[in-house]
């Protein structure tokens, strides 16, 4: 006779639990954007938006640096399975934030509509587990990730050193010419670089190293490409930000393409972020948006390969949500068979 293995579930939790877990997740997030005062907060920072563009919010990446420092690739059970990696036994999850959008119900148990008679929506987050690359193996055999160990020393004004990564300069020129600028080496001391909405040019210090040069020129591509030399005023009312933003952007554009900049961008930024952790808050929560729309949208001139993986990964996530649509129709119809029972079982005193 056949059998079949069941497996055993969890139990579910009660919204009490699931509020304690959301209420002391967000204590940990406020005291690791303490840590991004620092360089060494930042680079790590910038490191996982690298690894992981566009599939987690600001907050989200904080919260993983804050319990696995090291962190890079992150990715559920479920997805490390599917790219053939398991995860190791006895390796903690890492809790993060993630939302339900659920269907607001008046007292008998009936959609709440608004005034154009659609079903009004709330969200709420939960907490759920996922995993660094450094806490998973190979299906095939039993070497784990090990994390990295470099500890730079950095200093505001330093220099990217050596040649810059193969035609990345004449692709950071091919995007700039695409929103009408042109690209030339000249004069720019004291500045690295600056560009002239005026005139529709980009200069580049020509006696910089190869490296910083394309670096240097990455940045005001991220001006460009973030809106920031469209409204000088607004550029000097919001400096801060968006100095971040564009030094964000050549940051990950850099590191795409193989170079590492963090030696450059992780003071500059942390000088341009603010001092306090509330200033830095502020500065994620306005910046962190436009950071990774920046970034894919140069990237697809500096990089097409990463614009694929961006579309193989929007493929990954439509088939997820089609997972999650189904399983909250499950949960509806079970809730209904479960409320028709309740009426069904006669009441006892």
């Amino acid at each position: 006779m056949a059998t079949r293995t069941m497996r055993r579930r969890s139990p579910r939790k009660s919204p009490e639990q699931v509020a304690a877990e959301v209420a002391a997740l967000r204590e940990k997030l406020n005291d690791a954007i303490e840590s991004l005062v620092s360089a060494d907060g930042w680079r790590a920072m910038l490191r996982a938006t690298m690894a992981n563009l566009g599939r987690y919010s600001a907050n989200n990446i904080i919260l993983i640096l804050a319990q696995c420092p090291h962190a890079t690739q992150v990715r559920s059970a479920r997805e490390w399975n599917r790219n053939g990696r398991l995860i190791i036994k006895g390796q903690k999850a890492l809790r993060i934030f993630a939302p339900m959008t659920l269907t607001k119900k008046d007292s008998d148990g009936n959609p709440v509509l608004d005034e154009s008679g659609r079903e009004q929506k709330r969200t709420l987050f939960k907490t759920v587990p996922v995993f660094d690359i450094s806490q998973t193996r190979p299906m095939d055999n039993e070497e784990s990730a090990q994390p990295e160990t470099e500890q730079p020393v950095y200093e505001l004004g330093g220099k990217t050193r050596g040649a810059a990564p193969a035609e990345l300069w004449e692709r950071l020129e091919q995007h700039a010419e695409g929103h009408g600028y042109t690209v030339r080496l000249g004069v720019t001391a004291p500045a690295d670089g600056f560009t002239r909405p005026a005139t529709r040019e980009v200069v580049i210090q020509e006696s910089d190293p190869e490296a910083h040069r394309a670096l240097v020129l990455a940045h005001e591509v991220a001006h460009i490409e973030c809106g920031h030399v469209e409204v000088m005023d607004e550029y000097q009312k919001h400096r801060g930000r968006m100095e971040c933003e564009a030094e964000s952007v050549a940051y990950i554009v850099a590191g795409a393409a193989g170079m590492d900049a963090a030696l450059t961008s992780v003071p500059y930024i942390a000088t341009w972020a603010g001092k306090t952790a509330e200033e830095v808050r502020e500065t994620l929560a306005a910046a962190s948006e436009t950071v990774v729309r920046a970034a894919r949208a140069i990237l697809a001139t500096t990089a097409p390969t990463v614009a694929e993986g961006e579309a193989e990964y929007a493929a990954e996530e439509a088939a997820g949500s089609a997972y999650q649509a189904e399983r909250a129709e499950m949960i509806k119809a079970n809730e209904r068979r479960e409320a028709a029972r309740a009426l069904e079982t006669p009441a006892t005193t």
